[in-house]
């Protein structure tokens, strides 16, 4: 009898525990907001953008995130990026031809085309040049009606890969209706520094005297292999994701001596995260730099890295260029850190990052004559199945949702103690809990077993006497 109470007991707690679970699951999510929208005499397709409350609260994927009824029943739903129409401008370029080409003393060259009859009006010329370490003064006129008038007065092509990765070969020029160019390239020969600088010292009781720098000079022509144009035709009309800035907290820099690294930490709250950019005071630098998200093993963390790339920003003259933005996988993080690597450089200047990504948003076809609430925020829920044909069929006729808005977030207060509690789902697939549970019953029915062995035993023996 006591074998079997101890049966009756375990049983039954397993299944108390399963019947509790899936009556305490709605009260697992700690956060819920009413979904404001238009009241509708039949079901109708509506959707609504995430905030940051939302990110926050959720886990990757949203498996903690339900749409409920006002009669508590779970509607059917997809969560999928915010989209927007967009207008592109397609930009054309082609080759011109029949160039005509003059010297212009020693320091010079002049090259005259007219547009063929179907070519557009360009916007803008690109020297095609094989040569590095370069830097030319260009010019170009238009002429209509048999008076040329000046587009673009002393710009500058250059390439200084010698000293960095930057070069510039184009010439934006003002809207026209010319179709006769000339181009004037001056200082062809250009006198160039060569890779070889002679440095002599003098030295005198330890001390330096005196430095004499010798620089070699090259002369070489400026070769142009062909001279292209380029204009912005037609508009194309597409949808394309919305992308938004997010808000960055407890930013801090820091420096790495040994491995010599600038290290940039700041944390979010979980939006999902496209890409980052560095901003920085500093000039005319070049350097690898790395995106890296805090990870959790246990009680241990560590720093993962998600995407990397070179960033530069440069200022010479009246050129000025910057790539500070870093591309990465959609990624949401409550900690990040930017990694760049200094080398034997200056430490890099870096003033704050601003982040931007996607922005979510939940369809779903709402019942007529009922209210509807989202739920969400439960460290314990699993993503639930739902019937989404309908919701496929009408992403694929193209029917665009009206748009609805959350109201005021407010916390559940029966969370709190619901997340303490066994929850069925979690206990049953648990394999350490269920293992334990086994082990208790093989106990139970082996000690049984022993008992009535000896009791067999016991029999046999007085039947024996």
């Amino acid at each position: 009898m006591k074998l079997m109470r101890w049966r009756i007991c375990v049983l039954c707690i397993m299944v108390g525990l399963a019947g509790s679970g899936v009556a305490e699951e709605l009260a697992l999510f700690r956060y819920s907001r009413p979904v404001v929208m238009e009241e509708a005499a039949q079901e109708e397709l509506f959707s609504v953008p995430f905030d940051s409350d939302i990110y926050a609260a959720t886990g990757d994927n949203f498996p903690d995130l339900r749409i409920l009824s006002s009669d508590n029943q779970l509607i059917p739903f997809l969560i999928r990026h915010v989209r927007e129409s967009r207008t592109d401008k397609v930009v054309k370029s082609w080759t011109a031809t029949n160039p005509a080409l003059k010297p212009m003393g020693s320091d010079g060259l002049e090259i005259r085309f007219t547009l063929n009859k179907n070519d557009p009006s360009p916007l803008g010329v690109r020297l095609i040049t094989p040569l590095k370490d370069f830097e030319q003064q260009v010019r170009i006129f238009a002429t209509a009606d048999g008076k040329e008038s000046t587009l673009v007065d002393e710009a500058l092509i250059f390439d200084y890969s010698k000293f960095m990765d930057v070069r510039r070969t184009e010439i934006a020029i003002p809207s026209t209706t010319s179709r006769e160019f000339r181009i004037v390239i001056d200082a062809l020969t250009a006198d160039q520094e060569s890779q070889l600088l002679e440095l002599t010292r003098s030295h005198r009781n330890d001390a330096e005297e005196g430095r004499t720098e010798k620089i070699t000079i090259q002369r070489r022509p400026f070769r142009i292999d062909r001279i292209e144009f380029w204009t912005e035709q037609a508009e194309q009309t597409r949808k394309a994701d919305v992308v938004l800035p997010w808000p960055v907290t407890d930013f801090s820099v820091t420096m790495d001596s040994k491995l010599k690294q600038t290290l940039a930490t700041f944390d979010t709250d979980r939006q999902p995260v496209t890409a980052v950019k560095v901003v920085s005071s500093s000039r005319n630098f070049s350097r690898r730099a790395a995106v890296q998200v805090e990870t959790h093993s246990g009680i241990e963390s560590n720093w993962s890295t998600i995407a990397g790339t070179t960033i530069s920003q440069f200022r010479l003259r009246d050129f000025q260029e910057q790539h500070m933005t870093i591309s990465l996988p959609e990624t949401r993080a409550g900690k990040f850190r930017l990694v760049v690597e200094d080398r034997d450089n200056p430490a890099l200047t870096i003033d704050s990052v601003e982040i931007r990504g996607h922005q979510h948003e939940v369809v779903f076809v709402g019942p007529p004559g009922k209210s509807v609430r989202l739920v969400y925020g439960a460290d314990s829920a699993q993503a639930p199945e739902l019937d989404t044909v309908t919701l496929m069929t009408a992403f694929a006729k193209d029917i665009i949702p009206v748009a609805a808005t959350l109201g005021i977030q407010t916390e559940n207060t029966a969370s709190a103690a619901a997340s303490k509690s066994l929850n069925a789902k979690n206990v049953l697939n648990n394999p350490l809990i269920v293992g334990s549970v086994i082990g208790v019953l093989v106990l139970v029915l082996g000690w049984g077993l022993f008992k009535a062995g000896r009791k067999i035993d016991q029999m046999s023996r007085g039947d024996e006497d």
